[in-house]
């Protein structure tokens, strides 16, 4: 009696298993960080991000978990909204504008060598659209982030944004 419960129950978790619909997506994102998308759809409530981006003359490996609801309720099921969080790491070697203070102008702008290491959070909240014919997703993100750039400075981007297409692999 215990084998055959047993039996049955690992074909109920195994169906469940194999009846969930991955969906895979391989693209690329143009804006502030650009560069090279992947993603993993599971069942449209799901999904894991990584992007190859490239900013500030450097590369940066960025990995999201994003959470996806609907954003029309009658069953048109082509639009997406989408948010989430995750981390970055890479290299940049470029330059950052900072702020500045002069007695004699006030504030005015400048730019400061930024060249090492970044290790960073990042949020999303983008809207995509499924296109129902062919296998293409469009989207628009908004991603902030804050980073730890060459271990001493702190930066942050609240202005990071993005517009994509990826090719949608389905199982």
């Amino acid at each position: 009696m215990k084998t055959l419960l047993t039996i049955i129950i690992i074909f109920i978790l195994t169906g469940q298993v194999f009846s969930q619909v991955y969906e895979r997506q391989l693209g690329v994102t143009l804006g502030t960080t650009p560069g090279i998308t992947g993603k993993v759809v599971k069942d449209k409530k799901a999904a894991i991000q990584g992007t190859l981006g490239f900013r500030k003359g450097g590369v940066q490996l960025y990995t999201l978990l994003e959470v996806y609801k609907p954003i029309s309720k009658n069953g048109d099921r082509s639009w997406y909204m989408y948010f989430g969080g995750g981390a970055h790491v890479g290299y940049i070697n470029g330059y950052n504008r900072v702020r500045r203070w002069s007695n004699t102008t006030g504030y005015y702008w400048d730019e400061e060598r930024a060249s090492g290491t970044v290790f960073g959070f990042d949020g999303v909240v983008g809207v995509e659209f499924n296109f129902p014919v062919i296998p293409l997703v469009m989207f628009a993100e908004f991603k902030p982030l804050v980073e730890l750039q060459s271990f001493s400075r702190v930066r942050a981007n609240f202005w990071n944004t993005g517009i994509g297409i990826v090719y949608r692999f389905n199982n």
